[in-house]
């Protein structure tokens, strides 16, 4: 079976009821609605797509944080609604929007450090960011070959101008940035979320950026989705919001389904699938 796991949670009584299931081909990258350990223990394979869309997603994280710090949306916004001379002032942008940085001054963190953050890493240096990480599942030599500093989870939240989240959801990263974790933070720092909402604790974030300790966020996920109507995330006008799009492109969408299915061919034939998450 495919599985969409935005809409199809495979708990395990749900999959104590599926008999004569071999496979499940996640429909994407991140297993986090299908009960891993269940399938092993029901003689399950799970499988996912983990590259799909790499590029995509890395291409949409840097786009989100360019927007983010050069305030394009917000500048966009208000020059359409007041007249020329008012939206170029500086004091009015330092006031509204919060000050521009130049980017080769800024520090761009990322939590974890997999393939597309790896991605993303590129083409941060590209813009002449600075880029620290932090994975402690990545090898160091990954680190060195790409050029950028490993550090801890600590100094990642102190030394992060700009920080991108790159993990995936599981019971390690669920809330792994709290009230208590965003006080740690450079005060003024922005947040680039391509990974999963859960990984922050919303209410934390919000009141954040409420409070000036966040600068601004761009997220194109959230901890609930589709986002409530009145999630005061969709009011703020230091938050840049997109509806959980960032692997989407033509060609991704063709790599998806075809190694999706290819998933299940492989192991109806008597093959390990493509990407096997419960080998």
């Amino acid at each position: 079976m495919c599985a969409d796991i935005a809409h199809i949670p495979l708990t395990r009584e749900v999959l104590s009821r599926l008999r004569n299931v071999k496979v499940i081909s996640v429909y994407g990258v991140s297993p986090d609605s299908v009960d891993v350990r269940a399938a092993k223990d029901y003689n399950i394979i799970v499988a996912n797509v983990p590259d799909y869309g790499i590029s995509e997603v890395a291409d949409h994280t840097m786009a989100l944080a360019l927007s983010l710090l050069r305030k394009v949306p917000m500048l966009d916004k208000a020059l359409r609604g007041l007249e020329w001379e008012r939206t170029k002032s500086i004091n009015y942008i330092r006031e509204n929007f919060g000050e521009i940085r130049r980017l080769s001054t800024l520090n761009f963190g990322l939590l974890g450090f997999g393939r597309i953050a790896r991605a993303v890493a590129e083409r941060a240096k590209a813009f002449g960011f600075k880029v620290v990480a932090h994975d402690p599942y990545i090898p160091d030599d990954f680190f060195v070959k790409m050029n950028v500093q490993k550090v801890e989870f600590e100094d990642l939240l102190k030394e992060s101008d700009i920080l991108s989240i790159h993990v995936l959801l599981t019971g390690e990263t669920k809330h792994m940035i709290t009230e208590q974790e965003l006080n740690k933070m450079r005060k003024g720092v922005y947040i680039v979320n391509t990974s999963r909402g859960a990984v922050f604790e919303q209410e934390a974030l919000i009141k954040a950026l409420q409070e000036g300790l966040v600068e601004g966020a761009a997220l194109d996920v959230f901890e609930k989705e589709p986002i409530e109507n009145d999630n005061p995330l969709l009011k703020m006008n230091n938050v840049i919001i997109t509806p959980h799009i960032a692997w989407y492109s033509e060609e991704s969408m063709i790599d998806q389904k075809r190694k999706t299915a290819l998933n299940v061919k492989k192991v109806l034939i008597g093959e390990p699938p493509l990407y096997p998450v419960n080998a």
